[in-house]
């Protein structure tokens, strides 16, 4: 019973044919959970199968989730009542993921019980539909083909291919006829007499015809039941709204997964269904403002946007309030959106009920009276009626479990017994060879703390064996509870086997109590999805034993409390069905990283709070300033007449001379302040060093001629230029011949000299044979405001700006500072442009 055959004959159930093409998983199970019955295509595809057909051949084992979960399932669905959703793992939903299922207990029709499971979002690889109509016919010897509501040929088994001698569509075989009583009842028959059938499967964008070429000419009241016609039951009033549900994908196309709302809204709804939202909003005149297209285009979730959706039998229209939900993958790439809609306007429902009920009872009064005329026409033949016992296959009839279900609570205690009896059988000695078995929960796996006796008991009948190993398993036992770290074990798909006691405090859980939760339940929203990257990327890493670097994660401990987690993933010895994940907490390492970037912001604001202060220090005194200057200078140059005393002249030179000493001191500051604040306004251009440089010294060398210093220079014509901010390169030379010649001794030696070093870098040094600096020395001198004691007899104190300034503005230029200096050795400072800022030639 697990052939295409019989797999094809099972579409002539109701509540399968609806879901033979759709792109959302299906599947029929023996209420046994060990096989499936039917399947789709999608169905199919999840567990691996290339056919439908295929995947009614493979055993399943109870030791696999999905089984389980099914006579777990299985047991709790009464027969006939609604369907009940479900969150399954295992069914193809990524490792560690579950996929929300609608369950139901049905009877076939020969009253054989099964499990059937519709899959409400998507899983497995994405089919289309002529891939998935070809794998729902492959491997029948019936001849059977498949076409689409307008009669073209989508496929077709081997046996139908005799019948369509080559044709691609039903008007080329004159069976198109029959297409509009198979749309509108489910099951048409062709009236020429010849043998084919047309059968409905399938529902909106995926209906599809099915074309039985061994069927018979006329329908008789003994033949086997098909898909039923449409319901002509009369519509109770609705009491409440109706609601529905909407998906969008990254492409915009919209669908709606609603049979009712699509019947009662029409045609103009069905064929809008499965288009972009742009086109379906364009036609049916549902966005003229263009709310829900800038809601869309947000990228995030929105809810209660009202439109007005036409209704074909007349002009009125459903007020709808749609709300969205964007989807995202793992990489947080956008996927598009999922939603719902409601229509609240339940009078105008209950009347759109009514009109369609109406339609319907007129279309299949004409359907009826069409097939009467056909068999007047055409009698049947003996030859052409086929009897029940060859249409129909039988079952063996399988009493329905009525085992009860335990809780959540049950089940833990039962697993906390049978770990403790394990226990005790485990510390007394085998006397003999009989194996004990594992114990086994309810869900066919093995509980938490249970441990195999069963080898150890059997080998060699070795007590002392047994004892060694126990003593064995107790000290690696004692060695992870005693960790500090919290360790978990987990299996293929995600759930936990075992977790050590640094585990249970972790997440204040007795360790029992995590055995068989998802992976998922011990992470923040926020770290699921990077916890699951981690093991994805541990099975991508292939040999790697252990994924290098780890992750930072949000861990949830019981009642919600949040702990942050440094997670590392590796697997479990030759075994790569397992992972071993060990999380440390990281809680007082955060705690002392966010004091750091405290004190950090708050030693920036200092930082800033100071350079705001003094450039506006500088402002308010450089303009008193410029004038103390200025009119020292008009006095000097007696503009209004003579100065009677020697003694004023040389009182407005010490003031000109101290205004100049304070703007240049001001002027410093300022620049300095711009710099920590990321101020400065540099100007970049090609600079040749050489010619600045010969400017420079050209500048000091009066000052060094008075205090009997040689300036010595070496600049090779072939330096090539830099890119660099002129003013602030010739303030750098400046500032060091000032330093170089302020603190070196009479008959000393200044050397200023540029080079193109051999890594490409353009360098400035400027060296000389002064008092020199010791290390800590050096160190307070690149310090804003802080002097040196030096030994140079009649050299005024300077205002500790010059070093901290120059390698400040060095660094703004993009060049590097380096200075080394000894005492009574002299100092070399050295200004490196990288290769980066030279130009080439």
């Amino acid at each position: 019973m697990s052939g295409s055959g019989f797999q094809l004959s099972l579409l002539r159930d109701g509540r399968l044919a609806p879901l033979a093409t759709s792109a959302l998983p299906a599947w029929l199970w023996s209420t046994d959970g060990n096989r499936i019955v039917w399947a789709n295509a999608a169905g199919a595809a999840v567990f691996g199968a290339p056919t439908s057909a295929a995947v009614g051949s493979r055993r399943f084992t109870r030791s696999e989730p999905a089984p389980a979960q099914i006579a777990r399932v299985a047991a709790t669905l009464s027969p006939g009542a609604a369907p009940r959703l479900e969150r399954l793992r295992g069914f193809g939903a990524g490792i560690g993921r579950a996929l929300t299922c609608a369950c139901s207990h049905i009877l076939l029709a020969d009253d054989t019980p099964a499990i059937l499971v519709v899959a409400l979002e998507r899983a497995g690889p994405d089919l289309p539909l002529g891939e998935r109509v070809a794998r729902l016919l492959a491997g029948g010897q019936e001849p059977i083909a498949a076409f689409s509501i307008d009669g073209q040929l989508i496929a077709a088994t081997a046996g139908a291919h005799a019948h369509l001698h080559g044709a691609t569509s039903l008007a080329a075989i004159g069976a198109d006829a029959p297409i509009a009583g198979a749309l509108a009842s489910g099951h048409a028959v062709a009236r020429d007499g010849s043998p084919i059938s047309l059968e409905r499967i399938g529902g909106e964008a995926t209906t599809v015809l099915l074309a039985r070429f061994d069927a018979p000419a006329v329908a008789t009241s003994t033949a086997p039941a098909l898909v039923p016609p449409l319901s002509l039951a009369t519509p109770t009033d609705r009491r409440h709204p109706l609601r529905f549900v909407w998906q969008m994908d990254e492409g915009g196309k919209f669908t709606l997964s609603s049979d009712e709302f699509i019947a009662l809204t029409g045609a103009r709804t069905a064929a809008a269904n499965g288009r972009p939202w742009q086109d379906v909003a364009t036609e049916l005149g549902l966005d003229p403002g263009g709310q829900v297209a800038r809601a869309l285009a947000t990228h995030d979730t929105w809810s209660g946007l009202s439109v007005f959706w036409p209704v074909e039998t007349g002009s009125e229209r459903l007020a709808i309030e749609l709300s969205g939900l964007p989807v995202f993958d793992r990489n947080r790439a956008f996927r598009g959106y999922r939603g719902f809609g409601v229509c609240r306007e339940i009078a105008q429902l209950n009347a759109l009920a009514q009109k369609r009920h109406a339609a319907d009872a007129v279309v299949q009064d004409a359907a009826r009276n069409s097939d009467q005329t056909g068999e007047r026409d055409f009698a049947p033949t003996d030859s052409a009626i086929a009897t029940p016992a060859e249409n129909i296959l039988h079952f063996p009839r399988v009493p329905e479990p009525h085992t009860p279900a335990l809780s959540a609570i049950e089940r833990n205690a039962f697993r906390e017994l049978t770990r403790k009896l394990t226990q005790r059988l485990t510390g007394i000695e085998a006397t003999d060879h009989t194996e004990i078995p594992t114990p086994i929960a309810e869900d066919g796996v093995a509980p938490a703390g249970a441990i195999d006796a069963g080898p150890a008991l059997t080998a060699d009948g070795g007590s002392a064996k047994f004892k060694h190993a126990q003593a064995e398993f107790a000290e690696l036992t004692s060695l992870l509870d005693t960790a500090g770290d919290g360790i978990v074990l987990l299996d293929a798909h995600g759930l936990i086997v075992s977790a050590n006691r640094g585990a249970g405090a972790l997440f204040g859980h007795e360790p029992y109590e995590l055995v068989d939760r998802a992976f998922s339940e011990l992470f923040a929203p926020e770290s699921v999805e990077t916890a699951y990257n981690c093991l994805d990327g541990l099975t991508r890493e292939g040999s790697t034993r252990v994924l290098h670097g780890g992750r930072e994660v949000i861990g949830r401990a019981r009642h919600g409390a949040l702990i942050p987690l440094f997670m590392t993933v590796g697997l479990t010895g030759d075994r790569s069905d397992k992972r071993a994940v060990v999380f440390r907490d990281i809680t007082r390492w955060k705690k002392v990283e966010q004091e750091l970037i405290e004190a950090r912001r708050q030693a920036e604001k200092a930082s800033s709070a100071k350079s705001d202060f003094l450039a506006k220090i500088s402002h308010e005194i450089r303009t008193p300033l410029n004038a103390i200057i200025g009119f020292s200078e008009v006095m000097m140059a007696e503009r209004f007449g003579p100065i009677g005393n020697e003694r004023y002249r040389e009182y407005l030179k010490d003031i000109h001379a101290s205004g100049g000493h304070l703007l240049s001191l001001i002027n410093d500051l300022l620049d300095l302040s711009k710099i920590e604040a990321g101020q400065l306004d540099l100007t970049f251009a090609n600079v040749s060093l050489n010619e600045l440089t010969q400017q420079c010294v050209a500048l000091m060398q009066p000052q060094a001629n008075r205090d009997r210093i040689i300036i010595r220079t070496s600049l090779p014509p072939s330096l090539p230029q830099v890119v660099a901010d002129a003013r602030s390169v010739r303030q750098i030379v400046l500032n060091l011949l000032s330093n170089s010649i302020k603190f070196t001794d009479a008959g000393g030696q200044v050397i200023v000299s540029t080079a193109l070093n051999d890594n490409g870098d353009v360098a400035l040094r400027v060296r000389d044979t002064g008092v020199g600096m010791s290390e800590k020395d050096l160190a307070t001198a690149l310090e804003p405001f802080r002097q040196l004691a030096n030994s140079v007899s009649g050299v005024p104190s300077g205002t500790g700006l010059g070093l901290p300034l120059t390698k400040a503005l060095a660094e703004a230029n993009r060049a590097s500072f380096y200075i080394k200096s000894a005492p009574k050795s002299g100092t070399l400072v050295e200004i490196a442009f990288p290769p980066s800022r030279v130009l080439a030639g």
